[in-house]
């Protein structure tokens, strides 16, 4: 009641349902939805619904966060409670809020040369720290789509051009760049957690999956670890 700034008194002709959500989703981050339903003369329904899922990623100082696939801040966390979520590695948060969106925390770069005007025009394009949280963010996405929720140990996107995944203690996944992620992130799951006779891989299999499809297209190539 007192997150929804619902007062006795007041008129439910007129009461913002969606306002009165907005603020309870503020004030309570682990609440994922909220409905209200209104029954005249002077009852108002509050159904709540929690956050199942939440990863682990840092701020610019090194403080761990719980934050959400869709990118809203949950709450703090330390060291031993971010070690039981999927962490997000390769980017972090700018003065992050509880309840509020994530933003990605721009590093400053290097000043440029700029009297070697030549090689200019070859330079690749700038990746931002919100171009990998964004792509962090659509993989952590994609992995609940396809059911795998607290599998991963990590998510790394310190390079958008070899982005890895480490499948619990057993697979390294290498997902090589942005391209056809939902569709990589499929083929992992299929691979690892396949029901299939033809799966290439067995329960006591470990070691690197390659699904970057720069080896060769469409195919996962797994390497095992050397005993």
């Amino acid at each position: 009641k007192e997150a929804s700034g619902i007062e006795i008194g007041d008129n439910l002709l007129s009461f913002g349902k969606a306002k009165a959500a907005g603020k309870i989703k503020t004030a309570l981050p682990y609440v994922q939805s909220v409905r209200i339903g209104i029954k005249l003369p002077d009852t108002v329904n509050i159904e709540i619904k929690e956050l199942d899922v939440v990863y682990a990623i840092k701020d610019a100082v090194e403080q761990w966060w719980l934050m959400t696939s869709d990118g809203r801040v949950v709450d703090k966390a330390d060291l031993i409670a971010a070690g039981d979520y999927t962490q997000v590695l390769g980017v972090k948060l700018m003065t992050p809020v509880a309840g509020q969106q994530a933003i990605a925390h721009e590093e400053q770069a290097p000043p440029m040369d700029t009297t070697q005007s030549d090689s200019l025009a070859t330079l690749p394009p700038v990746v931002t720290a919100n171009d990998r949280l964004q792509t962090a963010l659509s993989i952590l996405q994609y992995m609940e789509e396809c059911s795998i929720i607290g599998e991963a140990a990590y998510v790394d996107v310190t390079e958008l051009g070899d982005i890895e995944v480490q499948y619990g203690t057993r697979f390294l996944v290498k997902l090589g760049d942005t391209t056809q992620l939902l569709y990589k992130v499929k083929c992992m799951n299929s691979a690892i957690n396949g029901k299939d006779e033809t799966n290439i891989l067995k329960e006591y299999d470990s070691g690197v999956l390659d699904i970057s499809f720069t080896i060769k297209e469409d195919q996962v190539i797994y390497q095992p670890s050397e005993e």
